[in-house]
């Protein structure tokens, strides 16, 4: 998530990430609000049975201050929401401790309202820490100078404490678990695009090339074989200048998805760049999988077709099995020396050094 501080552009245009972090913001503060909205109108009638006029009174407002907040996360004004939230729970805390003193647990809800300013980031981060420091100091101002309660509520702390210590946790723990969902489903998605072409949704060529690398190493501590290929469409560039760059992407998409589905499950399928893909073969000979690939080139112009473009569509293939010892450097020259013979006798073919 991003600070919705930083979200304001002078142009009409969001993107999607921004607008994702907003809805999350307004997800998370949408809960405090109305659980902080439900917490004091349950206040109101605590009060009123405990004889507190003052504070029943100071929790109808708290809760029309709460439901404000609930329109200004309706509206994205994230920053006028928290700051509306953190004022109402200084004051409550402030005012209910210092009446019934700390043994009633009303300055426990100072915590989850500092977690809240911390990890949803509708502030500055100056700010938000500065006011976080603000609640802890004012909590242990109220823990050293509000020990004593009322005489007559003493049968009530009991249950008065646990009931604000339960009340205190649950949006602490709420906060906490919609946070770490959203940083999940983010980290999940930044992991995605930094190892996925945009694309194909293949892996991309930096992926591919950590995992030829990975592989090399296995393959010189374990004597395990590997093989890798090289496939370049053919005559790609006619189909650009004929039909358009958009119809090209339709083709690359449509032979990534046939390649990647006529793999094995352990293959790692990657977009090398342009209209060439790199696919690693963990575990296998050349003389095992030479057959395979031949079947895949032979059978794609029968599995490929593209609307107002009757030539056939088709890919040239060069194969090796790396070699021990053999750098990842030295491999793809290599397989690339294999591609170009099989371009050079004439494509849609495999071409390998067994």
């Amino acid at each position: 998530m991003v600070n919705t501080s930083q979200l304001k552009h002078p142009h009409t245009f969001t993107s999607n990430h921004i607008i994702n972090s907003l809805q999350q913001t307004s997800y998370i503060l949408t809960i405090a609000s109305l659980t902080g909205c439900m917490v004091h109108f349950l206040f109101i009638f605590l009060f009123i049975y405990l004889n507190q006029t003052i504070l029943a009174w100071l929790n109808i407002l708290s809760v029309l201050a709460w439901l404000s907040t609930l329109w200004f996360n309706r509206v994205k004004r994230h920053e006028i929401s928290v700051l509306i939230m953190n004022t109402e729970v200084l004051i409550h805390a402030i005012a209910a401790t210092s009446l019934l003193g700390i043994d009633a647990g009303f300055q426990y809800y100072l915590w989850p309202m500092t977690l809240l300013l911390m990890v949803v980031p509708c502030l500055k981060i100056t700010w938000s820490a500065i006011l976080a420091f603000i609640n802890i100091a004012i909590f242990a101002t109220l823990c050293l100078f509000f020990h004593d309660g009322l005489d007559s509520l003493n049968a009530y702390y009991p249950p008065l404490l646990i009931f604000n210590l339960m009340g205190a946790s649950l949006p602490f723990i709420t906060t906490a678990a919609v946070s770490r969902y959203a940083y999940s489903n983010q980290y999940l998605s930044m992991v995605k695009l930094a190892e996925r072409d945009e694309l194909t949704q293949l892996f991309n060529r930096r992926f591919g090339l950590e995992a030829l690398n990975y592989y090399i190493d296995y393959l010189k501590n374990n004597h395990v074989p590997f093989c890798i290929s090289l496939v370049d469409v053919d005559y790609f560039k006619r189909v650009n200048d004929q039909l358009g760059h958009s119809k090209g992407d339709e083709i690359l998409v449509k032979i990534a998805n046939y390649l990647s589905k006529s793999m094995r499950e352990t293959d790692i399928s990657s977009r090398w760049g342009g209209e060439e893909f790199l696919f690693i073969f963990p575990n296998v000979e050349l003389c095992q999988i030479q057959q395979r690939i031949e079947t895949i080139c032979q059978d794609m112009p029968n599995n490929i077709s593209v609307e107002n473009w009757d030539q056939t569509i088709s890919c040239s293939f060069g194969l090796i099995q790396v070699k021990q010892g053999e750098t990842a450097e030295e491999a793809l020259k290599r397989v690339d020396s294999s591609l170009y013979q099989a371009k050079k006798n004439g494509r849609y073919q495999v071409v390998s050094d067994h």
